[in-house]
This record gives structure tokens, sequence and C-alpha cells, in this order.
């Protein structure tokens, strides 16, 4: 669609992005997708297609960095780009000790690095979006004042699924004064986030759910949720193909005003920013 895509053109903030130091990039030895992730990397592609910030989330997995040292060196990110990218804190594993780090962490992360929310992975943690074990971090998050995006794709209906939306849901009627983002619509459960769930992210799902189940249907998922409650993301790298996402975007029939809601305006007003 080239210079034609109105998602292309309009300015934008992508809400979930993953970038890497470059040392772990190296250690992924040329990887199409993770080898890829520096920010030196990222940053032509903001201003080829765009993109006037970006949130940069970390993936709540230990590779060569604890959770202290990722918020640290995301904090660094955001201080040498201040007008490039916003951040979310980290938390990973920690066996008994997570109940106490957590929240050490995420207002380090806040009040020293400049952090300005949570991100939470299931998956990777090895937790379910419900445990009970997030509920001090989830404490500190509303203390704060800073929102949680929480990732959730799961593949079916009918199959268990620790990052489902509906126990994203729980959490969200536990903690009413935080505000949650559920990426990926809450993928192949996105019934129950669209019943359960608040802010929901449109990361890497859009192409996904057309060739599922075509333009029509899709676009009548995210008329569901509603304009006010969707908000722009990649998945970068997951989802590498700026021009894909572009694509499919722009076969839903948005008017100009709607786009720039979801491209930045819901966002911003989440992290309480204006521009």
């Amino acid at each position: 669609m080239g210079n034609k895509s109105r998602w292309r053109s309009v300015k934008k903030i992508d809400a979930h992005i993953h970038l890497f130091p470059d040392k772990m990039c190296k250690d992924y030895h040329g990887d199409d997708l993770w080898g890829h992730v520096g920010v030196d990397y990222y940053l032509p592609l903001m201003e080829k297609y765009n993109i006037e910030k970006a949130i940069v989330l970390p993936i709540n997995a230990r590779y060569d960095m604890g959770a202290d040292d990722v918020n640290k060196w995301l904090g660094s990110v955001v201080s040498q780009n201040p007008n490039k990218f916003i951040a979310f804190a980290d938390i990973q594993p920690e066996g008994a000790k997570f109940i106490n780090l957590s929240p050490y962490y995420l207002e380090k992360a806040v009040k020293e690095y400049g952090l300005k929310g949570l991100k939470i992975h299931p998956t990777n943690l090895q937790m379910d979006a419900d445990d009970l074990q997030f509920v001090p971090v989830l404490r500190k998050a509303a203390e704060l004042k800073v929102p949680v995006l929480c990732h959730s794709y799961p593949s079916r209906w009918g199959f268990y699924d620790n990052c489902s939306p509906a126990k994203i849901s729980r959490m969200i009627r536990i903690f009413p004064d935080v505000k949650f983002i559920t990426a990926h619509l809450g993928g192949m459960q996105y019934l129950d986030a669209l019943a359960g769930c608040t802010y929901v992210d449109t990361s890497y799902v859009v192409p996904e759910f057309i060739k599922l189940f075509g333009v029509e249907q899709t676009n009548r998922i995210l008329r569901a949720f509603g304009v006010d409650r969707l908000i722009f993301g990649s998945d970068f790298p997951q989802a590498k193909d700026y021009e894909m996402q572009f694509e499919a975007l722009d076969q839903m029939d948005f008017t100009d005003e709607e786009i720039e809601k979801i491209a930045y305006k819901n966002i911003l007003e989440l992290l309480n920013e204006s521009k």
C-alpha cells in the first residue's frame, strides 16, 4: 500500500516492542528475529514507519541479566533516547523470594530508573496470571499508579493456558485501581478478553485473525472491543514486518479520528501524558 496506507502515515506510539542489549543480540548468533533487536537497529525503523515513540517491554525470562539489571538497562535506553522510548519494568522468577523482590524491583525501577509500568508474562514466569503471588507486586503498581501489561496469547478455547484473559480478568476485578493492558487482544480466547478485560493491545494478532477469520469478522472483533479500549502495538521483533501490520489494520473500517486514538491517543491517556 506504500504511502497510501493510513496506518503507515499516522504518527504512532508502538506500545509493545522488545529490545535487547547488544551483547545479548550477539548471543543469538545472527538469529533473524532476536539477533536484531538492538536500539541502533530499531531507531531507523521508527523513522521509516512514523513511530514517534515505542514502549520497550522485558520478557520476564532470565538469560544473562537479572530483573534489576534489565530494569537498569531499560532506564539507560530511555535516558539516552528520552523522546523515543518508554519502558516497563521486568520481574523474573525468584522462587520463594518472588513475593518480596518483585514489588521492591518495581518501585526501584519506577523511582530510580524512570520506568513507567510493569510487564507480566505468565508463560515465561511459569505462573498463572491469577496466581496470588502477584498480589504484592500489583499492590505496588496500584500504589505507584503505573499500568500493567500482561501477555495473553492462549491458543484456543477449551484448553488450559496460564495466560488466558479469563485469568487476567480476575486480577482486574481484584485490582480495579490498576490500569491493565491485555496483550494480543487475548489471543484465540478474545471473547473472554472482550467480556472481562479493559484495555487490549493489537500486537501481532490482527494479521493472524484475518488469516483465520477473514477481514469482516476481524473488523467485528475490533469493533466489539471499541475504539477506546484498543492500543496499537506490533510485538517487534516477533512481528517484524510493520508493512504487514499496517496492511491488516488498513482493511479495518476505522475513521481517521479513530485511528489516531488507537495509534497513540489511548496509550498517552493511559500513561497520563499529553502530546
